[in-house]
């Protein structure tokens, strides 16, 4: 039906889009008259332990968020109608795995050479209004024209130690179910047999195993824990103990972490070295 007189003119949708982004700009004059300096992205590492390792991924941006409010530390925000704090994080973690050096990339407010935006007093200031089982382990501003934190992650480092399970069984589990994606197996063998400190509430040692994947964004953790208990491998998540050391990029022969606290995780002997010092 043609417009004819009196109708409403018909709105494209890049008109719309133009319309959204004025009044988003007469909500936040702060924000887009250059008033508020807008800062650089900085580089967070940051591990959860204990009770912190069942906070769900989609959780992380909020309590960051929270807890850079408390502190003091200015965050940028996405535009729209719906602003949030503009950052972005690593590969998604199923709860229940602890995680030692877990990247995100974050966008701040003001200067960066200001003293209360140093790395490590901006590590400082999170970790004093941080949830128990949270730390911010270092941060640092990525150097110009650095690659996305998504083209960084390409691969990753886990620990895992299962109850009652076979090494043997464990190492070809992975084999199968990661096939040319398994980077790395290291360090596969039993443990803590014979320590009551060390084995689950059934009473069952553990046997532990280490390995690196390719594409942790795609090759979860998840996908493995079901196929060991579809196999009979395990009954489930309570026979297992993971860890996510590192993430960073293969040189082809080893892991390169991104942060500088992830090179002891790979201070773990292969297989073969074990045998040859023997």
């Amino acid at each position: 039906m043609e417009a004819g007189e009196g109708a409403l003119p018909l709105v494209g949708i890049g008109m719309f889009f133009r319309m959204e982004k004025e009044c988003v700009n007469l909500l936040s004059p702060d924000t887009n008259n250059g008033s508020r300096a807008r800062g650089p992205g900085v580089r967070v590492f940051y591990e959860k332990r204990g009770g912190a390792c069942f906070v769900p991924h989609v959780a992380l941006a909020t309590l960051f968020a929270r807890a850079a409010n408390r502190a003091g530390i200015g965050l940028q925000m996405t535009e729209g109608f719906s602003p949030h704090a503009k950052m972005s994080f690593g590969p998604e973690l199923p709860a229940g795995v602890v995680a030692l050096s877990e990247p995100l990339d974050i966008w701040i407010e003001g200067d960066a050479r200001a003293a209360e935006n140093a790395p490590d007093r901006l590590a400082e200031r999170w970790n004093e209004q941080m949830p128990e089982g949270f730390r911010v382990v270092k941060c640092l501003f990525p150097a110009e024209g650095a690659a996305a934190l998504g083209k960084d992650c390409k691969a990753a480092l886990y620990w895992v130690w299962a109850a009652g399970a076979d090494a043997g069984e464990l190492e070809s589990s992975l084999n199968r179910h990661y096939g040319e994606n398994l980077l790395q197996s290291l360090a596969a063998g039993t443990c803590c047999k014979d320590e009551d400190e060390n084995k689950n509430e059934n009473g069952r040692g553990f046997s532990r195993v280490s390995f690196v994947v390719s594409k942790p964004a795609q090759n979860g953790i998840g996908g493995w824990v079901k196929a060991l208990t579809a196999e009979g491998t395990i009954a489930g998540w309570q026979d297992l103990r993971i860890v996510r050391a590192a993430l960073g990029r293969w040189n082809g022969a080893q892991l390169e972490p991104l942060a500088e606290e992830g090179i002891v995780c790979l201070r773990i002997k292969t297989q073969t070295e074990s045998r040859t010092e023997k």
